[in-house]
């Protein structure tokens, strides 16, 4: 031990006297190195924090499409499960072409960006923030299919996933997240605020969602006596469970990633609050979707009634929606309200579409 411990000894003190005997220019280049290191490694930290984000934010297409497919008849399957497809390939072709350019491209005015076509002088910077966006772009693009399953032609389809990902959801996401965007701007002093997507995201999906229902109409049969929906029949509840808790994850990395670095000093408290309040209003969205829908059941079948997997698992991502924009500052117990008003909406606006004869999917 005696010999190792001078061995040591030694070779620390050589590298203290080569320390010692630097000149000041040669220090000053050795602390530029490091610095630039860190650079460096700070950079690369962001990228691959919201490269395996997107990812799991990309999974949620699996989700989407486990959810859909266990919804609608097993006749039916194929059908949902191509368009689900359809959406993230055609999203990817026109998101490069038009969308990235619409929303973040180069030389932006209040409107949408005006460079970057086709990827034409981006900056290799900003391809990560490609993929990244690409990903919400595609969730954006997949909502619409659930509401219209069963009833939409693959051509019509097509066409409508390239729009949306190319033009409508790139434009309107310019106008709420980039710096240069007439609604994110405001009047000067107060400015459109939304953390995750609550409305750039998944209130474009849904605002499509009920247009596309409401002009293709109902499925044949759904609405055979007024104000009475007939039910619909759920193939597999495997699927909807499993389906719902890949959204979860994918709900967990949305709207944690959203500040869109993790080096900085509060970007790791930011993203920690963002998934905790995910999981608070998700549970609580999820518990009062089961609560309701078994009372209303019970009410209902004077005392026979049952709980119901499709609304309670519905009303959980109502849940999850609802808290996008707010989850980096919201407070725990402003998380739990807003999963529980959530939950309630989900029942509103079942009872809403299903007094306007608006086949919405559920």
């Amino acid at each position: 031990m005696s010999g190792n411990n001078s061995t040591l000894d030694a070779g620390m003190s050589g590298n203290d006297s080569t320390f010692a005997g630097a000149t000041l220019p040669e220090a000053m280049a050795d602390m530029a190195d490091i610095a630039s290191r860190l650079a460096t490694l700070e950079t690369n930290s962001n990228i691959f924090f919201m490269m395996i984000n997107a990812i799991l934010v990309y999974l949620m297409q699996a989700g989407f499409s486990l959810l859909e497919c266990g919804s609608v008849r097993s006749k039916n399957a194929s059908s949902v499960l191509l368009k689900n497809y359809i959406d993230t390939m055609f999203c990817g072709i026109a998101y490069w072409i038009f969308g990235y350019a619409l929303a973040f491209g180069g030389n932006p005015n209040a409107f949408c960006g005006t460079r970057f076509w086709a990827g034409e002088t981006m900056d290799s910077g900003d391809y990560m923030k490609w993929f990244y966006q690409f990903s919400f772009a595609s969730t954006t693009a997949t909502i619409v299919s659930g509401a219209i399953a069963e009833r939409c032609r693959l051509e019509a389809y097509m066409v409508y996933s390239f729009v949306v990902s190319a033009f409508i959801y790139p434009i309107q996401s310019h106008w709420g997240w980039h710096p240069a965007g007439w609604l994110f701007k405001g009047d000067g002093e107060v400015g459109f605020q939304d953390f995750a997507g609550s409305g750039v995201v998944h209130l474009c999906g849904g605002a499509i969602s009920i247009v596309a229902a409401a002009v293709i109409g109902p499925r044949l049969g759904r609405f055979k006596a007024k104000e009475r929906a007939e039910p619909v029949t759920h193939h597999s509840a495997a699927l909807i469970s499993l389906g719902c808790f890949i959204l979860f994850v994918g709900f967990f990395s949305f709207n944690g990633s959203s500040q869109q670095a993790i080096s900085g000093v509060v970007d790791g408290l930011v993203a920690s609050n963002a998934v905790r309040n995910t999981a608070i209003s998700g549970s609580f969205a999820t518990a009062t979707g089961l609560l309701v829908a078994k009372t209303v059941s019970h009410i209902r079948t004077r005392g026979h009634g049952r709980w119901s997997l499709f609304t309670t698992v519905n009303c959980g991502l109502s849940g999850l929606v609802a808290i996008c924009g707010v989850c980096d500052r919201a407070p725990d117990w402003g998380a739990a309200c807003i999963g529980i008003i959530a939950g309630l909406s989900y029942f509103f606006w079942s009872w809403l579409m299903c007094i306007s004869a608006v086949d919405s999917g559920d």
